[in-house]
């Protein structure tokens, strides 16, 4: 049995993204396996994801400020604060921040396992490693995700 969690404000583990910064409010380690909680605060202009797919996961995503504009098989949509996606496993997506201002949303990924590949992306970033495509593309293999 998987005992309370329970993570106070400002608790949350902070971690290094290429563009912007990430918060793992909640790991699987904390959920016996079944949710992780991640919040991504990202600047304007940035790719916040090139396009992909997840075979082990789903990804729903909150948008808490700013707009996120996210890259689905229907087209293109933009969501502001309060606006949320519900991304089912196998179906692509991305996701950018197109606007003029700083976004920040919340990713809940069912099960948990892939905020393990942003603990990779902070270890790579702070080891100075160079994080091009081709290189979050091997990251994100590792949790059964395919960049397109």
């Amino acid at each position: 049995m998987t005992a309370v969690a329970m993570i106070g404000p400002g608790d949350a583990e902070p971690l290094r993204a290429p563009a912007g910064s990430y918060l793992v409010h909640l790991s699987g380690a904390q959920t016996g396996g079944a949710l992780a909680v991640v919040e991504y605060r990202f600047p304007p202009g940035s790719i916040g994801a090139a396009p992909h797919i997840h075979h082990g996961h789903a990804e729903h995503f909150h948008v808490l400020e700013g707009e996120v504009t996210f890259d689905l098989a229907e087209g293109a949509s933009t969501l502001g604060a309060g606006g949320s996606v519900s991304v089912p496993i196998g179906a692509a997506h991305g996701f950018r921040n197109a606007s003029s201002d700083w976004a920040r949303c919340l990713f809940l990924i069912t099960p948990a396992g892939y905020e393990e590949y942003f603990r990779d992306i902070h270890r790579a970033l702070e080891a100075g490693e160079p994080l091009d495509p081709d290189r979050l593309a091997a990251l994100r293999a590792r949790y059964a995700t395919d960049t397109l």
